[in-house]
Formats: C-alpha cells, structure tokens, sequence
C-alpha cells in the first residue's frame, strides 16, 4: 500500500512540475516485452496517451518526452499513417488505437489515475531496414505484444 501511495504521488508532482508522467513496466523474467506509456497527456495536452513497447526505459522516455513537447508546440499527429520526423532520422513509425479491453493491464497506472474513459495510441517503430511490425518481412519481434492489444 506504501508503495502504490508514494507512486500516486510522484505521478501527482510530476503531472503538476511537466504536465505528464513517464511509467514503465518490465517482466523481470523476460517472457513479455518491456513497455512504457504517458500518464497525463490526455488530461494536460487532450491527446491520447502513448505506449511504447520494446525499447529501454531510458529510450522509451525521452521518446515520450519529445513527443510532449511536440503536442504542446501545436504538433498534431496521424493515426494508422506512416509518419516521418517522429523519432527522428528517416525512419517511419506509426500510432494505433489500443483497444480499451487491455488498459488495466497495461496502462494500469493511468487508469488509477484518470478513474473515468480515457484514450490510448501504441507508438509502433520500424527494424533497420524502416519496416514496422505490422508490415511483412519485419525484422524484429520486441513489439509482438503490442501487436495483440492494438486495433
């Protein structure tokens, strides 16, 4: 009970210090992917949260970071469309709704958070050669479970 208290409040002055909160969540057995998603980009900035599977905490969060400051300059971005200049160099990613059946199972903190319908996007990023996951001949699988929970 501590724990999940002192977490609610770091999510409560993060949301008041940057207007968002950058969770992650990691299998310490390595049978599912890591992830991490937003907490406050629909409450702060009306657009969905994020949730991006596959990368380290560390990457993951100035992903997210970067796209906060984006949403906040006025950048609006396409779902189920290849976007460039997202993550930067050439590479393609692309935003799909994450089906509202799987929230308190992977964005559990937010829905904690939020206590009322919220949306959510997953964060799809392309193998070396700009191929996403949800295209043949992709050459990595660390997003597979995102592949499961998405529309």
């Amino acid at each position: 009970m501590f724990k999940l208290f002192k977490k609610q409040n770091l999510i409560k002055s993060n949301l008041k210090s940057y207007g968002w909160h950058c969770c992650n969540a990691f299998d310490p057995e390595g049978i599912n992917s890591n992830f991490s998603y937003s907490i406050g980009f629909e409450s702060t900035f009306n657009h969905p949260e994020i949730i991006i599977f596959g990368l380290e905490a560390d990457v993951s969060h100035q992903i997210l970071s970067d796209l906060a400051i984006d949403i906040q300059n006025g950048v609006t971005f396409e779902i189920d469309a290849k976007l460039k200049n997202v993550i930067g160099g050439d590479y393609e990613v692309m935003f799909k709704e994450v089906k509202a059946e799987h929230f308190s199972n992977y964005l559990g903190q937010a829905v904690d958070h939020y206590n009322k319908p919220f949306r959510a996007w997953a964060l799809l990023w392309p193998d070396k050669n700009n191929t996403l996951p949800i295209e043949d001949n992709c050459l990595i699988d660390d997003q597979n479970e995102a592949l499961k929970i998405i529309k």
